[in-house]
């Protein structure tokens, strides 16, 4: 067994589908690895200098929508890997992953380098760069 709990953050992105087809990959291997997947919806209130800015109620029903989808896409990509579970975490995306890997025993990130989010970084998408920073277990980046 190279590794018990493998997490991937999945958005529906490109990297994102690389990175779930490589944990699939390693999961298989071993039927006694657990496989997490997981979808952030990330709803917080934007900040402009002083001023907050809650998201209208159309965007989040319009995000919850969204999830809905890449769950029932994530369920069926994963559907023959025995251990795997499907979450949503909420918040800060990379705060959230980073969260979940120290609460529930992951010893492995696997995802892609840059995700769905209009913010880039110049290699590395700002979630998965900070990641990078604040894990304390490996991550794989998958272009």
């Amino acid at each position: 067994m190279i590794f018990n709990h493998i997490l991937v953050p999945y958005d529906g992105s490109n990297p994102s589908i690389k990175a779930l087809e490589k944990a699939i990959d390693i999961a298989k291997l071993d039927p006694a690895t657990a496989l997490t997947v997981a979808h952030v919806i990330n709803l917080q209130p934007i900040v402009v200098s002083d001023m907050t800015f809650v998201q209208p109620e159309a965007y989040q029903d319009q995000v919850k929508e969204q999830g809905n989808m890449i769950i029932e896409k994530v369920k069926s990509m994963t559907a023959e890997v025995p251990n795997t579970n499907v979450v949503v975490l909420a918040g800060s995306p990379s705060e959230a992953i980073v969260d979940y890997t120290s609460d529930n025993s992951c010893d492995l990130i696997i995802m892609g380098s840059r995700g769905l989010s209009s913010l880039k970084e110049f290699m590395l998408g700002s979630v998965s760069h900070n990641v990078i920073l604040h894990s304390r277990v490996p991550v794989m980046i998958m272009k």
